[in-house]
């Protein structure tokens, strides 16, 4: 199986095309990058074996210890599975399936289809949110908080989160490490119950392809929003970067047409009334 384009007139054979050899970066990593698009793009479908390491040498024109790193870092990856007597074989990337409209819960969502995520927290500082934040917290005392969220390893969102300081004032890393923020701010006293979302496809910048090992531009979906609780307090502005390999469920309904009441609806209000007046009934032979 060759994943490389055919080669043009004039070029060395054995010599990739892709391969960037002046200023590109390491090779091994450069393959790495071009095995794992290839996964992602479903190029190499789950369960098919990749070129061996010695047509992987003829295509790339490397060593075997650049193939052997490249393969090294998508099994750490946990895209591929060393299989003796198969070599290398496409594992089958773990999806993060999240509902849009439903807040929190995100290891509960996860847990429901047979899958654990894990958090780790980069930092935890004092710093003054974007004025989309300031505005959303009612406050410019607050923390900002980065975390890693990984799904059988593999890392599939990044989360930039703001909260108020004088809510949580003894909030550190070690505290939230693997830990539920939600569940955090109900044991603070302060019950989450929702708030405004939206979701919106963006590119990757390097940064963002550090934290999530993946290329740079690559495309990702932004989710942002500000949590509040019962009383209206806002309890967190957040945004989280989520993998290519993510996918959001949405309960979509049909709306009724505008001025269009059904005969179904209007036997259903009138039963309610009737219910309704009933109980009223009732109550006022009980109150004499």
């Amino acid at each position: 199986m060759s994943l490389e384009p055919a080669e043009s007139a004039g070029q060395q054979p054995g010599r990739a095309s892709r391969l960037n050899r002046d200023g590109g970066g390491p090779l091994h990593a450069q393959i790495r990058d071009i095995l794992h698009r290839q996964i992602v793009d479903m190029a190499l479908a789950p369960g098919s074996s990749l070129p061996t390491e010695e047509e992987l040498q003829r295509q790339f024109g490397v060593s075997r210890s650049v193939v052997r790193q490249s393969l090294s870092g998508l099994a750490d990856l946990g895209l591929i599975r060393r299989q003796r007597g198969r070599g290398s074989v496409v594992a089958a990337t773990p999806v993060l399936r999240r509902h849009v409209q439903q807040a929190g819960g995100l290891d509960e969502q996860a847990a429901a289809h047979g899958q654990r995520l894990r958090t780790h927290v980069l930092s935890v500082e004092r710093s003054e949110p974007p004025m989309d934040g300031v505005e959303a917290l009612n406050t410019t005392n607050t923390w900002k908080i980065e975390r890693v969220r990984y799904l059988d390893d593999l890392p599939v969102a990044f989360m930039r989160t703001w909260v108020p300081r004088d809510f949580f004032p003894h909030f550190t890393v070690e505290l939230l490490e693997n830990a539920s923020l939600l569940g955090l701010m109900r044991d603070h006293g302060y019950h989450p119950a929702g708030g405004p979302r939206q979701v919106q496809a963006v590119a990757s910048d390097h940064d963002l392809a550090q934290k999530l090992n993946i290329n740079t531009r690559e495309p990702l979906l932004l989710l942002q929003g500000v949590t509040r609780d019962a009383l209206g307090h806002g309890l967190e502005w957040f945004n989280v970067w989520h993998s290519p390999n993510t996918i959001f469920d949405v309960d979509a309904q049909v709306t009724t047409q505008p001025g269009h009441v059904s005969q179904e609806q209007i036997r259903r209000l009138r039963n309610l009334t009737q219910q309704l007046e009933s109980e009223l009934i009732n109550l006022e032979r009980g109150a004499h």
